[in-house]
């Protein structure tokens, strides 16, 4: 199932998550560069924050499908679109979800703006993982999407600017909510 229009719902979700995934994604490459990890827990917040939007996006967009592509684009280009698309939707949701795990699992507990969610664990005075191999996938899971994310986004982009500049159709109108 797919539809050409899209929600006021849709079109916010889609920017405050876009925003918010960028924003993540520098954050997080800020505080590893410069072991800077005074601010892991505004990153891990921001990152449980997020989820609840990302869960919302997610049931809109199994429950009415990907946009309809405007026009009839060549089949590549459709795929590459869909591609980049799936990519983008499973990053975002993996992306949190990856990191709550690593750090409930890693015995370093969550809260979120300070508000203790799932406690750490302590063991001799240090968090200790609760199951150090669901961590560790976890924390694999969450590194590696970093360049998947960086080249879906850039793609994702370029489509948007291909689609204004070139082909001139409304898809960067529609996602505007211009249309």
């Amino acid at each position: 199932m797919s539809t050409s229009c899209l929600s006021k719902t849709e079109i916010a979700l889609h920017w405050l998550i876009a925003i918010v995934m960028i924003g993540m994604l520098i954050l997080g490459k800020y505080i590893d560069a410069n072991q800077a990890y005074h601010l892991m827990p505004l990153h891990k917040s921001i990152g449980i924050a997020i989820f609840a939007f990302i869960l919302w996006r997610c049931v809109l967009r199994l429950q009415k499908g990907f946009p309809s592509a405007l026009g009839n684009p060549p089949f590549i280009q459709h795929l590459l679109a869909k591609v980049v698309h799936i990519v983008l939707l499973l990053g975002t949701f993996l992306f949190p979800l990856s990191g709550m795990i690593m750090s409930a699992m890693g015995g370093r507990g969550l809260s979120l703006f300070g508000i203790e969610l799932f406690a750490m664990n302590i063991v001799d005075g240090k968090p200790t993982p609760i199951n150090p191999e669901l961590a560790g996938l976890a924390s694999n899971i969450h590194g590696a999407l970093l360049p998947i994310m960086i080249v879906a986004i850039v793609l994702h982009i370029i489509g948007a600017i291909y689609h204004h500049r070139v082909v001139k159709d409304d898809t960067l109108n529609r996602m505007l909510g211009r249309v």
